[in-house]
């Protein structure tokens, strides 16, 4: 019996497979539209009908790779909340520094308007700031406006580190990272949280 031919949802769902994890070899902006329909088993012109035209490829395979690469930035919940922080600023900086190309396009698209990549961006932005918002709490610090534009600046910071880095890697891998960390405790006092009554232990 022949197999049941693929909706048109799913056949979309695993041209964007074949695309992301081909995007695991090669830059974003060198991914062949040939190759991914060719291991897709579909033609080019049917690869654009399910999604409008090449922009319309693009765009959804960078927001399935940005969607992949969010999933990776989201902390280890199962450790302590500063073993946390800490692997969260290692997978931060792992995602970006394995894919740059395709953070750095998402980055420039959203900087151009484009309302949904916009919205991605911010939420790999928020992956952090919503955690240390919910982690803070449980230390008794209150959310307040100034603590959430301290979280802010530090992704911000912490972003362009890491992508300056990948551009002039003057410092060891562990020294930025710890340079990241640090500057995270540092902006907190200026946010009105006392650092040195929070209990480290937990």
């Amino acid at each position: 019996m022949a197999a049941a031919p693929r909706s048109p949802e799913d056949r979309r769902a695993q041209i964007l497979d074949v695309a992301v994890r081909l995007l695991e070899a090669v830059p974003f902006d060198d991914l062949s539209i040939d190759q991914v329909a060719a291991e897709a088993g579909v033609s080019a012109p049917l690869l654009f009908h399910y999604f409008k035209n090449k922009q319309g490829f693009r765009n959804a395979v960078l927001e399935a790779s940005a969607s992949e690469l969010q999933r990776r930035m989201t902390p280890d919940a199962t450790l302590p909340v500063y073993g946390q922080l800490r692997a969260g600023v290692e997978t931060f900086a792992d995602a970006v520094i394995e894919h740059p190309t395709i953070y750095l396009a998402v980055m420039r698209m959203a900087g151009s308007g484009d309302e949904r990549m916009r919205q991605i961006y911010r939420g790999m932005r928020r992956t952090f700031t919503r955690w240390i918002g919910v982690s803070l709490a449980e230390f008794g610090v209150p959310t307040t406006p100034a603590l959430e534009a301290a979280i802010s600046g530090w992704q911000a910071f912490m972003e362009e580190i890491v992508l300056s880095w990948l551009d002039e890697p003057t410092m060891e891998r562990t020294e930025m990272i710890d340079l990241c960390e640090r500057a995270f405790y540092h902006l907190l006092p200026a946010a009105g949280v006392d650092v040195d009554a929070l209990d480290t232990t937990r």
